[in-house]
């Protein structure tokens, strides 16, 4: 049997947590009980809101790694088909904190999404930390799977099942939905009207936009 990965213990003592809580909860500040797998439940505009990246490509490869503070990451190199927001093109290298080594040791983070090499994916992704590593807006919430059908029609997948989400308004925090879909042309329509409007926001920061693509 591969051996089992071993969690590092000082996850929640590291620096780590503040910077992938901010990230989660889109930049706010907001008063829950903090535990792995939470964060802020985004529409495609927070979503928008939160991304210094956001790219739409296919995952050529990935690797685990030791990031500049010596704990896991995983590098995925995406070559990108689509920019939406921030400087993305060609063959891109990110990094996600977490992953396990050949070794076994690892670093496992609930509500972060995994890459897996050949699929397509949809990404929004946070600054860079000091570390060079980004992390999915909302966790999972920030990737999406393009999935192709016979027909060519394009449908893009979210998968929630380790994740709760805080509700900004009522501060309760329910289970995200396990997989949800999204129409392709119609997420990509409300992508683009979502960056065109924090352009034109002052200060860079858009109105509220209540979500309208999704299908259960």
């Amino acid at each position: 049997m591969p051996p089992s990965p071993r969690l590092f213990a000082a996850l929640a003592a590291c620096s780590l947590v503040p910077w992938l809580l901010g990230a989660a909860l889109g930049g706010r500040s907001v008063a829950l009980e903090t535990r792995a797998g939470s964060a802020l439940r985004l529409d495609l505009a927070g979503l928008v809101d939160g991304a210094e990246l956001a790219v739409e490509g296919r995952v050529l490869a990935t690797n685990v790694e030791l990031d500049l503070h010596g704990r896991p990451c995983t590098r995925a190199t995406l070559l990108v088909s689509r920019a939406f927001q921030g400087d993305g093109s060609g063959a891109v290298d990110v990094r996600l904190p977490g992953g396990v080594l050949p070794s076994g040791d690892g670093l496992l983070i609930p509500g972060m999404p995994s890459l897996v090499a050949g699929e397509e994916v949809v990404l929004f992704l946070s600054r860079e930390s000091g570390a060079g590593l980004r992390v999915p807006v909302g966790l999972a919430q920030g990737k999406f799977r393009l999935v192709r059908d016979a027909a060519g029609g394009r449908t893009l997948v979210r998968d929630g099942a380790d994740l709760a989400l805080l509700d900004a308004r009522s501060g309760e925090l329910s289970h995200a939905d396990a997989r949800a879909s999204y129409d392709y042309a119609a997420f990509v329509a409300e992508v683009l009207a979502a960056v065109g409007a924090r352009r034109g926001a002052p200060g860079g920061v858009p109105p509220p936009r209540a979500p309208g693509s999704e299908r259960r």
